[in-house]
């Protein structure tokens, strides 16, 4: 396969991004930012079976958990629904025929991001050990807080400003992230660049954009500074990066699908 690199620049997903500012005081241009409460976070977890036949896409701790997965061995994928409570997991096959329903239910160690489940399909019941599928090194815990303005004069009553980012375990902040205006119903949280590390993603609602033209701002982990940093590259991309973990690939829509490969996004032919 001849992969074709990005036009007119090598997309280095980590090189030549900004640092994020540290924001002391609640206020963007003299403005005054209040706390934005019933901000969702999306998280996409990649995992892979332990016996590496299973690849599953999670996205959990929402009220309606939903997952695809991945049968390597049989080249067969089946999609899942369901419902969560507390760590616990509970999710049933969609859109398949009777009497082949699936049922995937266990425990999230939403630290660790283990999923100890129990598949059970037309061949019985079994366990399932599901692990990250890309592993990282010190991989930090955070929770967000979320600042912005609520008002009717902003776009959708409300917009995103500011993005505190928080040691779970300690409870510190550990980076602020501002200069942006973003959708503020909700942000994704997931692993753009297969690095293992989470990075944020959000929708991009400045200059008069609205969320319908799929533009975002993706602030990218980084494990050498442990820093959100800013990708301006990423930010030029039109479409939401669906991930197709199994396949290291992003699908920006309208045939445009990138393969990560050391660092690079690549446009694939």
């Amino acid at each position: 396969m001849n992969n074709k690199i990005l036009p007119s620049f090598v997309l280095l997903l980590f090189s030549g991004l900004s640092f994020a500012e540290t924001a002391p005081a609640l206020e963007s241009n003299g403005q005054q930012l209040s706390p934005l409460t019933n901000v969702r976070v999306s998280m996409q977890r990649m995992l892979r079976s332990s016996e590496e036949r299973y690849f599953l896409d999670l996205y959990a701790g929402v009220w309606n958990p939903k997952a695809t997965l991945y049968d390597e061995l049989n080249q067969t994928e089946m999609d899942f629904k369901g419902a969560q409570k507390g760590d616990v997991l509970e999710l049933k096959s969609v859109n398949m025929p009777e009497g082949k329903q699936s049922e995937l239910k266990g425990y999230l160690n939403a630290n660790s991001g283990v999923f100890d489940a129990v598949l059970v399909n037309a061949d019985g019941a079994k366990n399932v050990r599901f692990e990250p599928a890309f592993k990282a090194v010190d991989k930090p815990v955070f929770v967000f807080k979320f600042y912005g303005v609520e008002e009717a004069a902003q776009p959708y009553g409300k917009v995103l400003k500011r993005v505190d980012v928080v040691d779970k375990n300690t409870g510190k902040i550990k980076q602020s992230l501002t200069g942006f205006n973003a959708f503020a119903n909700s942000v994704g949280y997931m692993d753009v660049n297969f690095d293992g590390y989470y990075d944020l993603v959000l929708s991009d609602i400045s200059d008069a954009k609205k969320v319908e033209d799929k533009r975002f701002v993706y602030w990218m982990f980084n494990p050498k500074t442990m820093q959100f940093q800013r990708s301006a590259q990423l930010d030029a991309l039109v479409g939401f990066p669906r991930l197709h973990g199994n396949k290291q690939q992003i699908d920006f829509g309208n045939n445009r699908l990138y393969r990560v490969r050391d660092g690079l996004m690549y446009l694939e032919p």
